[in-house]
Formats: C-alpha cells, structure tokens, sequence
C-alpha cells in the first residue's frame, strides 16, 4: 500500500570483484533518506522507505566484473488506496451531487460504483470521470429513492480497495392534502385536516387571519406525528390557512463544484463553475492562495441563479495555485477549493542533428527543451522504445537529455527520436512521408492499392479521403498501418472509385498529407 516499504532482492554470483548497482526507469537510485541499498557477495536488497506513486514502475539490478554484465528487471506496482474518501453526504430531492474521491497507486487503475452493493451503469442519471486520480460520480435529479450507501471501488493489478458514504436526499415541506374550507353552524364541531409530506423534522403552524393561532390544552402546540396533523375546534365559521415551514434557516451548500485539481497548458482559458443552494441572501468571494480577487470584471466573476462562475483566460504559469470559492448567509459558510496547475509544455531550444560515426566508436545524442519541469523521456530508434542497457545509457539533467550508444556498427543506423513531455503537452517530431502514395492505373473489377511509409513520433493516426471524404473500412476497402507502412487496398474497383486520394498522418507535434490519383480504365 501507499506509505508502506518494499523491498526488492536479488541473488547473484561471479567472479570478485563485483559492482552491483540499481535503477529505476533507467536511472541510477542511491543511497539516502528514500532508498536504502546492500550489497554481500551474492544478495543486494532495495528498500523503499515508504512507497509513493512515482516510486511504481521498472527497476534494473546490474551487476559487473572485468568479464562482464548482467541485468535483470521488475516492475513495481503499488495497489490502489484511498487519500480522501466519500463521506455522509446531504442533498435536496430535485437538485445533482458530485461524488468524489482521491485514489493513490500504479496505473492502470479501474473504477467502478456501486449504490447498496449493486453496481451502477452510466446513464443520463449517473455520469462517472476518472481523471488526476480523481473520481466522480455525478448523479442528477435527485429523488427520495437515490438515498443509500454508495460505494467506489478502485483495482489495479496490485489490488482491491473501496471506500463507502452514506447519502440521504431531503425533501422540502409539501402539502400531500389541504385543509378544506368548510360552512359550519355555531357551536358545531369542526375538523380541519392537512397531510404533508417532506423529510422529517419540519415545524407546523396554524394561522387565523394571518395570525399564528395557538392551540390551547393538551399540554401546549401539537407536534406533527407520521405527517399527519388533525386539530379539533369548536368555533364560530371561520376561514383557516395552514402554513409549513422549516425548523431554520438553510446555511450554503455546494451541490456542484468543479474538480478538486486542473492542468492547463499555457495559453489555454477554463470556467469554475460552482452551484450553490441556501436560504437568501448568499453572497460568494473568491479567493486565490489566500487573497481576495477583486477584478470581478477581468475575470468573469457572477452568482446568477444559485451558479457561481469564475474566468480564466489565456491562463499562465503566474496562475497557478488554489483557488477558492466561499458562500456566507445568516446561516452559516462553506467553501471550495480548485487547485490549478498551469504547465508550459516543452519546446525543443536544442534538437537532435545527424551524426556519422566510426565502426566501433561510442557516440552521444544530446538534445534541450525549455518548459515547466519534471519531464517524462523517452528515446526511439526507427519509432521502437530504447530501455537502458550494455548497448544504450539514458541520462538527463533537469533539462538537457542524452542517449549515449557504445561500440557502434552498421546494424545502429537508424532513425533517432527524443520525445519530451510533461503535464502541460509534448514536443515530438511531426509526421513526414518517407514514400508518398503514387497513382494508381487499374481496370474494372480488378484492386488497386495506394502505400505510403510515414516517420515521426508516436502514436500517429492514419485517415484516408477520397475527394475530401473520409473513407471508412467495409468488405471491399481495407485500411491498415504497420510498421510505419500506411495501406488502402480496393479489392474491386468500379467506376465510383476513379479520383483523388488523399492519405493524412497526424500526431500531437502536426499532420502531413500526400495525395494521389487512381484512374479505372474503360470509364
């Protein structure tokens, strides 16, 4: 679990003397307040003093003499565990509620809900995200019958966990049956009756020309019972009205609040949009790492209808922090909190160039990116991921990244790709065609097939258009990308298939397209 140690051991032999050292996604871990490492002369142990997400991935024991090397790997998966769970939560019949949770541990992670043990599909009533390990449920037109006990269940291939909250939807005083006006003589006894419903406790009052009356023997006021009231009164004809209220006033309560954490690219523009329900007259501040925002025009500030929103535009590192929305009355205050992380994605100040080597020689492959840091690397010779080896040594510093390649021969030469990406995006290598597809002359009832080879950075999506529409995949046309190498086959030309087309490779760095013809013969 999550704040627990583990421990990784490996057995090895050999011939002293004998370096051990070990890895974690192809960097070297150390000695300190987070690893503690031993080493005899056949067992060294890793122990992580007290697991983290970060700490889930691959490690790499490597052991050396003067004759040679020899590794072995492991990945780490740390089960799923709960760092703010679902608690007993209120809402009013009518009115929608997020259900959220914070889940800690190795991706990938699956969530499912249940409501008292069964489990709950999506539907236009029940929405669910999972997102910066955040989950909701959201769960819209509340009804009496939505109250129970919710559960969210978090699996990995590590484990199982779950964490439940009890809800309880309230509904407003509402009158099930009237009292009926009656015409009575003098000295009559007279009923007047009124059936309520509504979620217990409420307050019943009766007035007589708008004057609350007070009922007089039996001990003082009678009190609602199975919400049904019935008074006995002897009288003169009168004309009575019956009156409902609840026992207090209501304090804020946020139904609907924005998720608990936002990353957004530099540049990119976001609405906080909070709903909020209470006795008037509420009145909302926002507040940002502690300090009032007073710019309400700058930033779109409004509480319309019970909706609080708030604007950012064309967002900036500068704006990172936590935001928080407050609603006060006479009742009472409450508040959320959106803690926003704008990342710069990176950008490449030093790229990769082309390099000749000699047969045998070491070389080095150096690139720099600007952007907000950490940054997540990965290295692809001819689109294929390279791991730390004997043949391949990844490093980097804060910024600056290199591969480094030993003892080089012919069978090294390829096409070599930096990918670097953080929160906030990646910066990669655009598509390009190494071949573009060539026209196609063919005949009736006869295939024709266009072929193309693409090169950059994964993953890229492949569509095929003839005369600006997309194709789609049936029984006649088949569409494939493997190995770099794009395909459309027509199994049996007709006269329809004569024009232009179009074949588009797209990845987040760009899109590239190159265009072609097929001509049927016999048109």
């Amino acid at each position: 679990t999550q704040g627990d140690p583990a421990t990784l051991q490996v057995k090895f032999s050999g011939t002293k003397e004998i370096t051990a050292r070990w890895f974690k996604d192809g960097q070297e871990l150390t000695l300190g307040q987070k690893y503690k490492i031993s080493v005899t002369d056949t067992v060294s142990i890793l122990k992580i003093i007290s697991t983290e997400k970060r700490d889930s991935g691959e490690y790499t024991f490597e052991v050396q003499n003067d004759v040679g090397r020899s590794s072995c790997k492991a990945n780490l998966i740390i089960p799923p565990s709960f760092t703010k769970r679902l608690k007993k939560m209120d809402s009013i019949k009518g009115s929608s509620i997020d259900l959220e949770c914070i889940v800690a541990g190795s991706h990938p992670i699956s969530i499912q809900w249940f409501k008292d043990d069964q489990e709950i599909s999506a539907s236009e009533k029940y929405k669910f995200s999972f997102h910066d390990n955040t989950a909701f449920l959201e769960i819209s037109h509340l009804e009496g019958s939505d109250s129970g006990t919710y559960t969210c269940s978090a699996t990995n291939k590590a484990g199982h966990n779950q964490c439940s909250g009890h809800l309880t939807v309230k509904e407003p005083p509402y009158f099930v049956e009237k009292p009926q006006s009656q015409d009575v003589n003098p000295s009559t006894r007279v009923q007047l009756k009124a059936l309520v419903g509504g979620t217990a406790p409420m307050t019943i009052k009766w007035f007589k020309d708008n004057k609350e009356f007070s009922w007089v023997g039996g001990g003082g006021r009678k009190r609602l019972k199975k919400a049904i009231s019935a008074f006995v009164l002897k009288k003169k004809k009168q004309m009575f009205n019956v009156t409902l209220s609840s026992p207090s006033l209501e304090p804020p309560q946020f139904i609907k609040k924005p998720s608990p954490v936002l990353v957004l690219r530099n540049g990119q523009s976001t609405t906080f949009e909070c709903q909020i329900t209470g006795t008037p007259e509420i009145r909302v501040s926002w507040y940002l790492d502690g300090n009032e925002i007073t710019a309400i025009k700058k930033h779109g500030i409004s509480f319309i209808d019970g909706l609080a929103t708030f604007q950012i535009s064309g967002a900036r590192v500068e704006n990172s922090g936590t935001y928080v929305c407050e609603a006060r009355n006479d009742a009472g205050t409450a508040s959320c909190s959106i803690e926003l992380k704008v990342k710069e994605p990176p950008t490449f100040i030093r790229e990769l160039k082309p390099v000749e080597v000699v047969k045998d020689s070491d070389v080095q492959l150096e690139c720099e990116v600007a952007g907000t840091a950490p940054f997540e690397v990965t290295w692809l010779r001819n689109n294929k991921e390279i791991r730390s080896s004997k043949k391949y040594t990844l490093t980097d510093r804060v910024s600056v990244f290199s591969l480094h390649i030993t003892k080089c021969d012919p069978s090294d030469t390829g096409d070599y790709q930096c990918i670097v990406s953080n929160e906030g995006g990646s910066c990669s290598k655009p598509p390009s065609f190494i071949k573009k597809i060539e026209n196609v002359t063919t005949v009736l009832k006869s295939s024709g097939t266009f072929q193309s080879t693409v090169a950059g950075s994964p993953p890229i999506s492949i569509t095929w258009l003839k005369d600006d529409h997309i194709l789609e995949e049936d029984d006649n046309v088949h569409i494939s990308f493997v190995n770099n190498v794009a395909t459309l086959q027509i199994r049996a030309v007709d006269n329809g298939h004569s024009g232009r087309y179009t074949c588009q490779a797209k990845n987040e760095s760009g899109v590239e397209r190159c265009y072609a013809f097929l001509l049927v013969q016999g048109l």
